[in-house]
């Protein structure tokens, strides 16, 4: 398989990624993942735009501009002969052989590179019959709203409900208002109560892009959504309860815990065939 890195397309076996880059040493660094199908990338500005302020927010230095980024994935994606997959993108604030805390000196470059793969394997039966979710502490920084690469508690908190057979961990905090919960693992979730949507507000939460198409999708099919803090036994009484992201799409949730939910739900199978074409309307033409 052949990778992007620092300007060359390379075979993966054949990249040397320093090991002193800030990214290996710090978690220096930020990341997107996309889903592309026969060299389409889906919500490929939404991705780039996000990633382009989260750099800009952490003063890291961006080598390549929107189109370069479009232009080189494609390549890459064409290279490695994917046709479902993913495309998953990195940006560091590259090598520090000092390994100080302090930011290296201006000038340095960036690391980033890119990476092509077919679609992880997914078990279908999770759209058909709704996933098993599984509550985790949320013990993650306070920069959430970034998808950086300090992801170590995502995946405490995913291996914790892999080992009991589910399929994502729902976060959750707490403070003296009660127990709420964040986001997944690595997804956002929705619940329905009384014909309404509910999801959390992004407020130390990834703004998701697909959350954001899903609640614009459903407001233009006249659903009424509150985005606003979600208690975990607001959401344990929910008559529905699914899950959002660039890889599950809208997955309905058929439990959390030992709370059960008819899965797929009126509102989620909905929004599930309505989303559909949303996604397919989102990649953009090669």
């Amino acid at each position: 398989m052949f990778a992007f890195h620092n300007g060359r397309f390379v075979q993966e076996d054949e990249t040397r990624i320093h090991f002193d880059d800030r990214g290996l040493t710090f978690g220096d660094g930020i990341f997107e993942v996309l889903r592309t199908i026969n060299g389409r990338l889906l919500f490929f500005t939404e991705h780039i735009e996000r990633l382009l302020a989260s750099a800009a927010f952490f003063g890291m230095q961006m080598p390549y501009d929107e189109e370069q980024v479009r232009t080189t994935a494609r390549e890459l994606i064409d290279r490695n002969r994917v046709t479902d997959g993913e495309l998953y993108l990195e940006l560091t604030r590259g090598v520090d052989a000092t390994r100080r805390h302090r930011y290296p000196r201006a000038g340095t470059p960036p690391t980033f590179f890119m990476l092509a793969f077919p679609l992880r394997p997914l078990d279908s039966g999770n759209w058909e019959r709704g996933a098993t979710v599984y509550t985790y502490p949320d013990l993650r920084h306070g920069l959430c709203e970034h998808k950086t690469l300090n992801l170590l508690p995502n995946i405490l908190a995913k291996n914790a409900a892999y080992e009991k057979g589910g399929y994502e961990a729902l976060l959750h905090r707490e403070d003296a208002e009660g127990r709420y919960v964040t986001e997944g693992g690595s997804s956002s979730y929705f619940c329905v109560r009384d014909g309404q949507l509910f999801t959390p507000a992004v407020r130390n939460i990834l703004a998701s892009i697909t959350r954001q198409k899903v609640i614009d999708l459903a407001r233009a099919m006249g659903h009424t959504i509150t985005e606003s803090r979600v208690g975990l036994e607001f959401l344990l009484g929910a008559q529905e309860v699914f899950l959002v992201s660039t890889v599950s799409k809208v997955m309905p949730v058929r439990s959390v815990d030992e709370t059960s939910f008819p899965a797929p739900g009126e509102m989620t199978r909905r929004l599930m065939a309505a989303y559909e074409g949303v996604f397919v309307a989102g990649f953009e033409p090669i």
